[in-house]
């Protein structure tokens, strides 16, 4: 059913022709306009300039959630509104809650600049995007949209599904208790939940347009590699006429153009990293904080016996699972489109350098040496605000930093017993 509404959108919503990037994106800037996310939204001229223009109903549902979120934190500080408490009564009573509601406020106060101004005014960005895909049409030809498309179906169905499970999970956990949902409490882990989805989602969705621009310029290159230098490989200085001397410098300028267009690539990976570092930083922080959190309560709710109470522990691993997985996914979707990325990356140094060993003529060497040393000074990177690279290595340093917490925790708290 939400495939078929998700269609019945696109079909409704979709402009006359997709001509860039940008007007494949028209379903998410929707999107974002009606979650608060966008006051600014981009657009594309016909000569493929990008700008930025004030969207009335993108800030109003902007003041409009933002606004709610904050009142339904007032009344949950008053009321003392919790849902883990309601299922276990845990050693740290409400410290969790407060630990965990402060370093949310703070995730907010830093998104509430964050993603409605700063990320949905990326005309920067797009222009990038844009200007790479025209220098790849004279490679590639054409370039095909309708991917971009089927994946801002996807987001749009993954937010919708995300934020149902979400709910549908703190129902199941209160429901054999009989207590009905605090929609206060509800209402704001699930905002922040939406936020976060949002900031991922739009940096893995970057990371995709880059990553598949990098596989286009490696296809460019195997072929330069494998069909149009294969005849150069057996020419001798007899046999070289026009012809040959034709064919050689169409393939230096393909090279050549793989190298600035490789160029740009990198520049769009370090616009990356300036326009994602600190938010990224800030929700890989939270979700380690959650991890932290809730694993703590599910050792210490199964040391304690509460595993005898079946329905009760049932209940309760339904809420803390679902919040342990979605921070697990949050950070691992992070590493591995960072990880993807730069792998395809430096796919380029690998081809660049078969067609150096290959026998081809030493101008075509010479260029293909120029390409290889260019990979050599611009590998991209992502970091979190250049404090640690988003590799799988990070994973390692994050379940050393998880388990060290967690003895602490358990420690601090089982040390008057």
């Amino acid at each position: 059913m939400l495939s078929e509404l998700a269609l019945r959108l696109n079909r409704i919503l979709r402009p006359k022709r997709l001509v860039n990037i940008v007007d494949s994106s028209y379903l998410i800037r929707y999107l974002r306009k009606f979650a608060g996310a966008s006051v600014f939204t981009i657009e594309s001229n016909s000569c493929g300039v990008i700008s930025t223009t004030f969207t009335l109903f993108g800030f109003i549902c902007f003041i409009l959630w933002y606004s709610t979120y904050f009142y339904c934190l007032y009344k949950i500080h008053v009321d003392d509104q919790t849902i883990l408490r309601s299922l276990y009564d845990t050693k740290l009573k409400h410290y969790g809650d407060e630990v965990e509601r402060i370093m949310h406020t703070m995730f907010i106060l830093y998104a509430i600049w964050k993603v409605p101004f700063d990320l949905s005014d990326s005309a920067k960005d797009m222009q990038l995007i844009v200007d790479i895909d025209k220098a790849m049409k004279n490679l590639v030809g054409e370039i095909d949209y309708s991917r971009h498309l089927h994946l801002a179906i996807v987001i749009c169905l993954s937010q919708f599904i995300i934020s149902g499970t979400r709910v549908f999970s703190i129902w199941v956990s209160l429901f054999n208790l009989g207590r009905s949902m605090p929609i206060e409490k509800v209402f704001q882990m699930v905002f922040t939940d939406c936020v976060a989805f949002i900031i991922v989602t739009q940096y893995c969705t970057y990371l995709v347009i880059l990553r598949r621009r990098y596989e286009l310029l490696n296809n460019v290159l195997n072929s330069v590699n494998s069909s149009e230098s294969f005849v150069l490989r057996f020419i001798t200085p007899r046999t070289i006429d026009k012809t040959f001397l034709v064919q050689e410098k169409k393939v230096c300028k393909k090279i050549k153009a793989c190298g600035k267009i490789y160029s740009m690539l990198y520049k769009a990976t370090e616009t990356a990293n300036e326009k994602f570092g600190l938010v990224l930083l800030l929700t890989m922080l939270m979700t380690l904080l959650q991890l932290v959190l809730y694993l703590y309560y599910f050792m210490e709710a199964t040391a304690s016996g509460l595993f005898r109470d079946l329905q009760n522990y049932i209940d309760f691993l339904i809420y803390i699972a679902w919040q342990i997985g979605f921070a697990l996914t949050i950070i691992y979707v992070c590493i591995y489109y960072s990880e993807a990325t730069v792998k395809e990356a430096r796919t380029t140094a690998h081809v660049a350098h078969e067609i150096i060993n290959s026998d081809v003529n030493p101008t075509i060497i010479t260029e293909a040496v120029n390409l290889s040393l260019q990979t050599l000074q611009q590998t991209p990177t992502f970091t979190a605000h250049g404090l640690f690279k988003l590799d799988h290595v990070i994973l390692l340093e994050g379940a050393r930093s998880v388990t060290t917490y967690l003895v602490i925790l358990l420690q601090f708290v089982t040390g008057k017993h």
